[in-house]
């Protein structure tokens, strides 16, 4: 009986971590909120996240992993020219972050 309950009670929090994957795929981000900067010569991800540091909130390795994931970059490598979106808001007047932990 008690294994049976561990059994469905680790099924269920599995359950519930795949539809909070679903629901949180199914919200994507408005590219438009967001900056949208012009990659140079010489520029990278952790370069871009330090430069943008007071701006985003959010550590080099949560910024380059947001910028790929909502890019749909295959890397985290950058061509010259490029045009990403970051995570800094277009509208800051309300002091807000990007992304709230």
């Amino acid at each position: 009986m008690k294994k049976t309950l561990l059994h469905y009670l680790i099924f269920s929090c599995l359950l519930t971590l795949v539809l909070a994957g679903f629901v949180y795929a199914s919200n994507p981000v408005d590219k438009k909120e967001y900056m949208t900067v012009t990659v140079a010569s010489g520029d990278t991800l952790w370069g871009l996240a330090k430069q943008y540091e007071p701006a985003h909130g959010l550590s080099p390795d949560e910024f380059i992993r947001w910028v790929v994931d909502v890019n749909r970059l295959p890397s985290a490598r950058l061509t010259a020219g490029e045009q990403i979106v970051i995570p800094v808001l277009k509208s800051k007047q309300d002091g807000s972050l990007a992304v709230k932990r």
